[in-house]
């Protein structure tokens, strides 16, 4: 193990010290780096896009979060209760997190057209408006990205919470409808409390993907209409490779970097308290 450990620490830490190396540098693509301190901070801390783009990743990873793991954990309880068709559930909730996140954006695009996309068709069978682009509009566009993100997440979060659910003792249960407990009360008072370790574990998990999420939200909008979905990937991706401009988008890198690990350290320290 070992030699493993060294060759990782060396790879990882060795990616980590470039990448802030070049965050500390004026370097175009081409020619030499020039260093220059923490000027790509200084610019980067006070530029407003930067704060905007980091509020809307919080939201569209918290938005994203929240969903992913409330429908999963809900999915995982009834199946874990061996509902009817239980086993065929176990596959079904879990196909789309096995698609590649382009082809997931690319299908969703389709499905929220405006004049023939099967959303609209949807709401149209419903009698409500069925005429809305929501991805052309600036306050409406992320909302097909957050809704395609919690499609595409729910499968690995089912499969998570599943296990932590069909690891409590059945005789728990038992002892519970005995006393009569509903439902309800059972899924309240013995589900959540018992897989609350894989429950804060899995809210981290996708957090962290969501914040770091660039497939679904490029392919989709591709950061528009205007910034409206720039998301901090888009915004890092763009300065890096639009605008060629790398020691900013490296310092952003970073930057957000830092933040997922103290994000990461709060939820370990939670995770272990729930133990």
């Amino acid at each position: 193990m070992a030699p493993a450990l060294v060759l990782i620490t060396v790879v990882v830490g060795g990616a980590i010290a470039q990448a802030i190396s070049l965050s500390l540098s004026d370097w175009r693509g081409i020619g030499p780096v020039e260093h220059i301190g923490l000027d790509n901070y200084g610019s980067i801390l006070s530029d407003a896009a930067f704060w905007d783009s980091l509020l809307l990743t919080c939201l569209y990873a918290g938005a994203s979060t929240v969903g992913i793991v409330a429908i999963a954990t809900l999915l995982a309880a009834a199946v874990s209760a061996n509902v009817r068709g239980s086993r065929f559930y176990r596959v079904v909730w879990f196909l789309p997190g096995i698609a590649p996140g382009v082809a997931v954006a690319i299908f969703w695009v389709s499905a929220f057209q405006p004049r023939f996309g099967a959303i609209n068709e949807i709401l149209a069978s419903l009698g409500l408006p069925s005429d809305t682009a929501l991805l052309a509009g600036r306050h409406t566009a992320i909302i097909p990205v957050i809704v395609v993100t919690i499609w595409a997440g729910v499968g690995f979060a089912f499969l998570l919470l599943l296990g932590a659910m069909e690891q409590i003792p059945p005789s728990l249960y038992e002892s519970a409808r005995i006393d009569g407990a509903s439902a309800v009360r059972q899924f309240w008072s013995l589900t959540l409390p018992l897989s609350r370790p894989v429950l804060i574990t899995t809210l981290l998990l996708n957090f962290i993907w969501a914040f770091n999420g660039f497939a679904i939200v490029w392919t989709m909008t591709r950061g528009g209409p205007g910034h409206a979905t720039a998301t901090l990937p888009v915004l890092i991706y763009e300065w890096a490779f639009k605008f060629a401009d790398y020691g900013p988008a490296t310092a952003m890198a970073v930057l957000s970097g830092i933040l997922l690990v103290a994000i990461g350290a709060v939820g370990i320290r939670v995770s272990r308290s729930a133990q």
